[in-house]
């Protein structure tokens, strides 16, 4: 039986570092569940523990990436469908072509509106909808062309394609589609009843107010999921499995396929990233933050907090979440230090 020696002194010693209040690792190794561990805290009056209830952030966007496609295999949308063909008063200058692998790729001309959902996230969804279905498009950005990732201007519209596709809303979509056939407890606006984890700011003060509050309960699929971020390794896992997990089959390895493969020129330079990143449709591809993690590898970024990745060459599935967002240089030393250990323990 594997030891895992390194990575739970890693854990622990970034939680003694005073670098977070607590964290939680799951580990799937050819499907099953090898590790499960929690320490810290996750309140000042509760531990930090494998079910603990904690906001997803941007790695929302990986359940929201399944849910669509699974609408794509029920013939609700296609990626290649222009936006307007499902939501007519998104027409405009500069609109007109934006397709729905563009909002998965994070290539749509949509980087200013986005910005202004940033700032207005407290509004709800219809006010924020309204806002980038009547946006205006980025100038001199043919979609496509150009990149620069998205907090929530896409997956606001891919919300709405989705509920006026299937009549239900999205957040219902995902639940019956992906979250029950997978088991999963999270979901979309959070359980029901549940308390959802208050994560602290742990980086530069003068960056503290760039930090969102996120209110799950507003239901945008771009960060509100909550639940046991475990759950995010069980739907790598069904896409690292090309579709099935426990027996059920979610989506076809086709669709699978096209998730995890480069959807973006290799030397198309991210403008929110300043270098070129990898994606697929709706997947972040091998990112620097998953250690020493295969090119096969994909997955998600949650807020400087939390990443999900599978690692098809490894068997491998990871889920790493830790109570406490902080600057970009932290977070990414935080999360090799513990995927590196994780590595080197197996």
């Amino acid at each position: 039986m594997t030891q895992f020696n390194a990575v739970e002194g890693a854990l622990a010693e970034v939680v003694s570092q005073g670098r977070c209040l607590g964290a939680a690792l799951r580990v799937l190794h050819d499907g099953e569940e090898v590790l499960d561990l929690a320490v810290g805290d996750a309140t000042s009056t509760q531990a930090m523990a494998a079910d603990t209830v904690v906001p997803w952030f941007s790695a929302s966007k990986l359940a929201a990436t399944v849910a669509v496609a699974r609408a794509w295999e029920l013939g609700l949308l296609h990626p290649n469908d222009r936006v307007v063909q499902h939501l007519p008063e998104f027409a405009g200058p500069g609109k007109d072509d934006i397709r729905i692998e563009h909002l998965l790729t994070h290539t749509a001309p949509l980087r200013a509106v986005d910005r202004e959902t940033g700032r207005r996230f407290a509004d709800g969804r219809h006010a924020l909808l309204e806002l980038v279905l009547r946006g205006d498009a980025d100038p001199d950005w043919t979609p496509g062309t150009r990149a620069a990732y998205l907090g929530h201007a896409g997956y606001l519209l891919l919300d709405e394609i989705v509920r006026r596709g299937s009549g239900r809303p999205f957040a219902d979509f995902l639940h019956q589609q992906v979250a029950a056939p997978l088991r999963l407890t999270s979901r979309l606006g959070a359980p029901p009843g549940a308390d959802v984890v208050d994560v602290p700011w742990f980086g530069p003060a003068e960056l503290a107010s760039r930090v969102a509050r996120f209110d799950v309960s507003m239901g945008y699929p771009s960060a509100c999921v909550a639940g046991p971020f475990g759950d995010a390794a069980e739907i790598c896992e069904m896409v690292r499995q090309v579709g099935t997990r426990h027996g059920r089959r979610v989506l076809s390895p086709e669709t699978c396929a096209a998730l995890v493969t480069d959807q973006r020129p290799p030397t198309l330079i991210d403008e929110s990233a300043g270098c070129a990143r990898r994606w697929g449709l709706g997947m972040v591809l091998a990112a620097e933050n998953f250690g020493p993690a295969s090119p096969a590898s994909f997955g998600a970024l949650g807020g400087t907090a939390c990443l999900v990745f599978a690692d098809p060459e490894a068997g491998l599935t990871v889920s790493l979440y830790f109570n406490g967002n902080t600057g970009a240089a932290d977070r990414l030393s935080r999360d090799r230090r513990v995927i590196d250990a994780l590595y080197r323990d197996l």
